[in-house]
C-alpha cells in the first residue's frame, strides 16, 4: 500500500503546483485586465476630446461660412450698386461732356 500512498502524495504535490499556478495565472490576467481598463478609460478620454475638438472646429467651419456668404452678398451688392451708378453715369452722359473738353 506504501506505493499508492507515495501516487497519493505525488498526486497532490502536483496538484498543489498547479493551484499556485493557476493562482500565478489568475494575478497575471486581473493585472492585464487593470491595464487595458486603464487604456480603456485612456481611449474613452482622447476620444471625449477629440469629438469636443471636432466639434468646436464644426462650429468654426460654419461660422467661416455664414461669414463667407455674408461677404459674397455684400460684394454682389457692391457690384450692383456699381453698375448701377455707371448706368447712371452713362445715362447722365458724364463721360461724354469730360471727353469733349
Amino acid at each position: 500500500m506504501l506505493p499508492f500512498l507515495d501516487d497519493e502524495e505525488d498526486l497532490i504535490a502536483r496538484l498543489e503546483t498547479r493551484v499556485s499556478q493557476l493562482s500565478q495565472v489568475l494575478s497575471a490576467h486581473r493585472a492585464q485586465c487593470e491595464l487595458l481598463e486603464s487604456e480603456i478609460r485612456n481611449a474613452r478620454a482622447e476620444r471625449d476630446l477629440a469629438l469636443g475638438q471636432a466639434q468646436s472646429w464644426k462650429a468654426e467651419v460654419q461660422k467661416l461660412q455664414e461669414e463667407t456668404s455674408a461677404a459674397r452678398t455684400k460684394q454682389t451688392e457692391a457690384a450692383s450698386r456699381v453698375r448701377a451708378l455707371l448706368e447712371q453715369i452713362d445715362r447722365l452722359g458724364l463721360f461724354d461732356q469730360n471727353q469733349e473738353s
